[in-house]
């Protein structure tokens, strides 16, 4: 721990503003700012709050082609490094004096400004992990890491004019993973490795398999302060948005048809799949559907179907129709189980990361409080809003996590 940070607290080293007419220093101009990261969404957006004394934005004269390079300490002493576009200035206040006045620069990850200028059409007959690394290069000009997961059998694609992000999406879609992920729950974002951006093409369940970076716990005393004692692990408040969703888990778990109609013979091919939730990594240990539910619901003579057409003559086996089922039956088990938490500002929480979270059980009684089962246990953090506040707010960096787990902690 730094002997000049205490929890809560935040160190900004440097808010730069550069274009081909110059660059800007305003780190001690730096009043509040707002990062937002989700592992549904490819880049990231931030808002930061300056205060300008000398109207020294002004001077500048920017244009929106400039680059904001921001980068913060948390008492952890990880650095975040963020390299941004510019794309918006609003927000503008005159202080009472009439003297300063604050600006939000409106920030935006570098590949969404490309996005919006450069198409693709372009036709492939590759693996889609591979294409994924030409889109990346060739269309989004990234400069950060791409870490890619790889995906199974060559595909044939026609991309006809679309944006990148758009490309990557209808790739993504068609892609099948070649490790022990059988759900092929793709999904492409912007996150932070050793304190530096990186782009991430891979499975929801390969996140789930690393280790927690964090582990979080909430006291179950009243009337404490949740930053004593130098705990950076209490969670400040949570909500929970979902707990189960049994809509869900009939409409896309259990058993599932998938019907497959061959071009080249005219013949349709059906074939009853059997997903179960042991098959995929999600956050806890056992399973939580019981034998009344699999009676109840999961013993339709005829389940819900999928029906996926193939023409060998001309493409390449995608291994699509195989994995839907795990796909629709893994996306239904993720949403049974939401967390909402609000915690102590730390650089290394980042979409896409696991951490542990213990909740106490609420009861009347006075006895002492056990942890919670069903909102215990690893989750994956799905969005994060990385918030700093003015100087004089206590704590002044929070994270607010929204998290995601399939199944509960002990299972039935």
């Amino acid at each position: 721990m730094s002997d000049s940070l205490s929890i809560g607290d935040i160190l900004v080293s440097n808010l730069i503003v550069t274009s081909q007419r110059g660059s800007l220093n305003l780190t001690r101009s730096f009043v509040s700012a707002s990062i937002y990261e989700s592992i549904f969404t490819p880049g990231v957006v931030c808002d930061i709050t300056v205060l300008d004394t000398q109207d020294i934005i002004g001077n500048l004269r920017l244009l929106g082609d400039e680059t904001c390079t921001f980068t913060f300490k948390s008492p952890n002493l990880k650095e975040a490094n963020f390299t941004f576009s510019l794309y918006e200035i609003g927000d503008q206040q005159q202080l009472e004096s009439q003297r300063a006045k604050t600006y939000v620069l409106k920030c935006v990850s570098e590949e969404a400004m490309y996005a919006k200028t450069n198409y693709v059409q372009k036709s492939y007959d590759d693996l889609c992990s591979n294409m994924i690394k030409d889109v990346c290069d060739q269309y989004l000009f990234t400069k950060k890491r791409i870490e890619v997961e790889e995906t199974r059998g060559n595909q044939n694609v026609l991309i006809p004019h679309k944006s990148p992000f758009d490309a990557i999406k209808m790739i993504r879609a068609r892609s099948v993973s070649t490790q022990e992920n059988r759900s092929s729950s793709y999904v492409f974002f912007e996150s932070r490795e050793n304190e530096s951006q990186i782009l991430r093409f891979c499975t929801i369940e390969s996140r789930f398999a690393t280790e927690p970076v964090k582990s979080f716990k909430q006291s179950g005393a009243i009337n404490i302060n949740s930053l004593s004692n130098e705990q950076d692990n209490n969670i400040l408040a949570f909500s929970i948005p979902q707990q189960l969703s049994s809509i869900d888990r009939i409409a896309f778990g259990g058993p599932r048809r998938v019907t497959t109609f061959n071009f080249t013979t005219w013949k349709f091919e059906t074939k009853d799949v059997q997903t179960s939730d042991a098959n995929f990594k999600d956050g806890g240990k056992g399973t939580d559907v019981s034998s009344g539910f699999i009676n109840r619901y999961f013993n339709a003579r005829i389940p819900p179907q999928a029906l996926i057409p193939i023409d060998v003559s001309q493409r390449a086996l995608t291994h699509i129709p195989e994995s839907t089922a795990d796909f629709q039956a893994y996306i239904a088990q993720i949403l049974q189980n939401s967390l909402k938490i609000r915690v102590p500002g730390d650089t290394q929480l980042t979409a896409g990361v696991t951490i542990n979270c213990t909740l106490p059980n609420r009861s009347g009684t006075t006895n002492n409080m056990q942890e919670d089962p069903l909102m215990s246990g690893k989750f994956l953090i799905s969005r994060i809003h990385h918030r700093i506040g003015m100087l004089q707010e206590k704590p002044r960096y929070t994270c607010i996590i929204e998290a995601l787990k399939g199944r509960f902690e002990e299972g039935l």
